[in-house]
């Protein structure tokens, strides 16, 4: 009996070992990068971090990239994961964790793994070689935080550019004129400035993906740009003498500003959006077609800024926030004055102060103007 288990206990040992090993294999695999080189302080260490406890680990598919040879493909791999930052040495990328330099270690080395044990890691190596051309021409992390507050900045004096607050203006005062007061005001308003907003949004979605398709090609991308630069350029010039007009009170003699017949169509769309037997629909449909009229105004500002936003960004889901983020900005004056409204402030009252401060306005656009002029200069040059 002895002589007979021997071998059926080895059997039973053989199976489970078989079991266990392909248990482990069915663990999804975690594709790990590791950014060295030689000469960087601290990579001996990390370089032993890697040895002991990355390399020897079986879900993990490691790939090693030296930072003084392939910054572009390390730069790409954190764009791939949607890390803004730049590379650095010695530094860890597993899924969009990344352990850059100043914490890098064997603890946080193992928490960064543990946290894909289940799920593992997704190998970002076949998107980083698409991106890896145009990382190069990528803003650094630290300048896509400024042009956070570009972005910010642009919305916002698209939303105070008077053709637009014209129009904001004559809906809230024809509202009055109409009787609404109150809570009723406030309801509506708020579904003016929500069509306002989701058409708007939808517009710059479709012009974001048209910039997106033509920045595919580099010769292309090259003529977008420098024509961005020559367009900018000219409404700087342009806010610069709309403002010296506007100073005069010569306001028949502004270039940039919605044409006569637009101004028509966006005061009819208001009136039949209030006088709509459904109100509040009709408030929601008028500010979406008042948006797509102004863009004939607004769009002045908006397509520069739609293609700064993708020229920033690599992947199109950081541009579509951006994009978001700016079409509140670009609400909120809206909202401001609608708030006002209901609180009491006569629609007069804010024409007049709207009025007053358009040269302003017109001085801050021309200083954006020059802004993005430079921006696609450089991007031009770079």
């Amino acid at each position: 009996m002895v002589r007979s288990a021997q071998p059926v206990t080895l059997a039973l040992v053989t199976l489970l070992l078989a079991v266990g090993a392909r248990a482990d294999t069915a663990q999804p695999p975690m594709y790990v990068y590791y950014i060295g080189g030689e000469g960087c302080h601290g990579c001996e260490v990390g370089d032993t971090t890697i040895e002991t406890v990355v390399a020897p680990d079986p879900q993990v598919r490691l790939t090693m990239v030296d930072l003084n040879q392939d910054y572009a493909l390390a730069h790409a791999l954190l764009t791939a994961a949607g890390v803004d930052d730049l590379p650095s040495a010695p530094s860890l990328l597993v899924g969009s964790t990344y352990v850059d330099n100043t914490a890098f270690g064997r603890e946080a080395v193992v928490r960064a793994l543990d946290r894909y044990r289940e799920t593992g890691a997704p190998d970002l190596l076949p998107r980083a070689r698409r991106l890896e051309g145009r990382t190069e021409d990528a803003l650094p992390g630290e300048l896509r935080r400024w042009g956070v507050l570009t972005v910010i900045v642009a919305g916002l004096l698209d939303g105070l550019n008077p053709c637009a607050f014209a129009t904001l203006v004559f809906f809230l005062s024809y509202l009055a004129v109409a009787g609404a007061k109150g809570h009723r005001l406030l309801l509506v308003g708020l579904l003016y400035a929500a069509g306002v907003f989701l058409m708007y949004f939808l517009f710059g979605l479709g012009i974001l993906k048209a910039v997106v398709s033509l920045e595919a090609f580099p010769a292309v991308r090259g003529i977008l740009y420098g024509l961005m630069a020559l367009v900018c350029l000219v409404f700087a010039v342009l806010s610069v003498h709309d403002a010296w007009q506007l100073r005069r009170g010569r306001s028949s003699r502004v270039k940039l500003q919605l044409p006569a017949a637009l101004k028509r169509g966006t005061h009819e769309a208001v009136r039949r959006g209030v006088r709509a037997a459904w109100v509040l629909p009709g408030a929601f449909a008028a500010g979406g077609v008042v948006s797509l009229l102004e863009v004939a105004c607004t769009g002045q500002v908006y397509v520069p800024a739609i293609t700064y936003m993708v020229a920033a960004h690599e992947d199109v889901g950081s541009a579509v926030g951006w994009l978001l983020l700016y079409d509140l900005m670009f609400v909120a004056p809206l909202l401001v004055l609608l708030a006002l409204v209901v609180s009491g402030v006569g629609s007069k009252t804010v024409a007049r102060w709207a009025e007053g401060q358009a040269p302003s306005t017109k001085i801050m656009m021309a200083g954006l103007f020059l802004t993005a002029t430079v921006f696609f200069v450089l991007k031009l040059a770079g």
